[in-house]
């Protein structure tokens, strides 16, 4: 899916560049675009959604496997000011396990989706809310078994066909309370797949539940459900879960699996949907569903710069950070965050109230680390420079419109940095001071490709536009196997 995206957005920038005077409609750009990331709703944006509604609960609208590219008008309305992703993200997460529940991003996330919870639900409750959360194509009648993707009647029938799965385990912690009958970790499953997962923590291998045996791809969003109960009902292993979250007794496999996963499988429409459709009954939402970036920023792990989210934000490179120096500095700025005795919710780790997190706890944290704060600040620099000034390096020239007797041909090559592209006219070949246009077949002459063998690659794949010839589909094919190659020899470089 991600490899066909990439491949969409070159063929599109080299459509720009051959066909200047063509103009699409939004419609039309929107609808290629979807079909090039195999969407089934082909919802490309908030607006496009159509909500089914019943009284104040929304039907869930997604499909699954449909790469979910924007944030749903319900997730745009659930973070305020204090809670945007632009001050949240510069809260600090930890790069010690054991230190990220006391981190002041882990406070601040648990406040978020806590203060949010109006209406906690219970266990009786949820079998009679899948009809919303989990239906199919809005259909109130079909629900979507979590593991397999399987339709099953919607009505509760005693558990006989299907059954309320806990993708967190009861017997992985003190499940006691709501937290276990929170319906954003409750999934309905066939009684058949909640047999065989049994209380088993997900991973790869012997000993683990892999959520992708039953044949869907289901491993994100196992793990941003595992995530959302970590942090919501502060499943920690010091208080709330009485076992460790990682390992064959814990929830799942590792860390890296869990991060792995998240990156494989992005989310969908489908997580989406359900998101809005959990709100609607609950008033709460699942973080890591609408910005999976905060679970690298938790780990304090660098996001990486190529995975499809709802936000884009790690697609645009941007909120990127360096991980917190140590557990130490996170530590220390929750602790001054942290409620007086005299709070309403004393007894609780963290306030509840959305007044517990301000923008300026954000500023106060980044002056506590002057090293991190001018590493930020001298790599902003550098990459502003690298914007306003692009040392260009072209591809060879493509014919798209050849001389004749009596008219001027044209051609075009790309920068294979910035994408700036540029044109020359090639004189009629009957006028004065014709020539014989450039053509883009390697004859073996001193070319001004790199000494690396990414850009040698590069001019022999110009080369082959002698053999694509100079049809619209060759100088496409052309231009955007150009940036994938130069996109490769990059990525070696660094």
């Amino acid at each position: 899916m991600k490899v066909l995206k990439k491949l969409g957005v070159a063929v599109m920038l080299s459509m720009a560049l051959a066909l200047p005077a063509v103009s699409f409609n939004v419609e039309t750009k929107e609808a290629s675009a979807a079909a090039l990331m195999g969407t089934k709703t082909g919802y490309t944006k908030a607006s496009d959604v159509n909500y089914v509604k019943n009284g104040s609960y929304v039907a869930n609208w997604g499909a699954r496997d449909e790469d979910c590219v924007f944030l749903s008008e319900y997730a745009e309305d659930f973070y305020s000011s204090s809670y945007s992703y632009d001050v949240l993200s510069q809260k600090k997460g930890s790069t010690s396990s054991s230190g990220v529940p006391s981190s002041a991003l882990y406070s601040s996330l648990q406040t978020l989706m806590k203060s949010k919870h109006k209406n906690e639900t219970s266990y009786n409750a949820t079998r009679d809310k899948f009809k919303y959360t989990d239906c199919v194509n809005s259909n109130y009648s079909n629900i979507s078994s979590f593991y397999s993707g399987k339709s099953l009647n919607g009505a509760w029938d005693g558990g006989a066909t299907w059954n309320r799965e806990h993708t967190w385990p009861n017997s992985k912690g003190d499940l006691s309370g709501n937290g276990e009958n929170d319906i954003m970790m409750l999934r309905p499953a066939s009684v058949s797949e909640n047999s065989s997962r049994g209380n088993k923590a997900y991973g790869e291998g012997s000993g683990y539940y892999d959520p992708n045996g039953e044949g869907q791809s289901v491993r994100g969003d196992c793990a941003r459900i595992v995530l959302y109960q970590y942090v919501r009902w502060q499943c920690t292993n010091t208080g709330y879960n009485k076992n460790d979250i990682y390992g064959t007794d814990g929830v799942i496999q590792s860390i890296d699996v869990l991060l792995r996963w998240m990156e494989e499988d992005p989310v969908d429409t489908w997580e989406m949907g359900r998101n809005d459709a959990v709100q609607s009954i609950t008033g709460t939402r699942n973080v890591f569903v609408d910005y999976p970036e905060y679970a690298w920023l938790l780990f304090g792990k660098e996001i990486p710069n190529d995975m499809v989210t709802p936000s884009g934000i790690a697609e645009d490179g941007a909120g990127m950070v360096t991980p917190p120096a140590s557990s130490e500095d996170s530590s220390s700025s929750v602790e001054s965050s942290k409620p007086d005795s005299s709070s309403e919710e004393s007894s609780s780790e963290f306030d509840s109230s959305e007044e517990s997190v301000e923008p300026e706890d954000s500023s106060s944290e980044m002056e506590s680390s002057p090293e991190d704060s001018s590493e930020e600040e001298s790599s902003s620099s550098e990459n502003s420079s690298e914007e306003e000034v692009c040392n260009h390096e072209f591809s060879k020239w493509i014919v798209t419109k050849e001389p004749t007797e009596t008219e001027e041909g044209e051609q075009r090559r790309m920068c294979m940095l910035c994408g700036e592209g540029e044109k020359e006219v090639i004189p009629a070949l009957g006028g004065e001071g014709s020539v014989t246009p450039e053509t883009s077949v390697d004859d073996g002459a001193e070319d001004n490709s790199s000494d690396n063998s990414g850009g040698n690659a590069i001019m022999n794949v110009a080369g082959c536009s002698s053999m694509a010839g100079t049809s619209m589909g060759g100088i496409l094919i052309t231009l955007a196997c150009c940036v994938a190659v130069e996109k490769m020899r990059k990525k070696k470089m660094k």
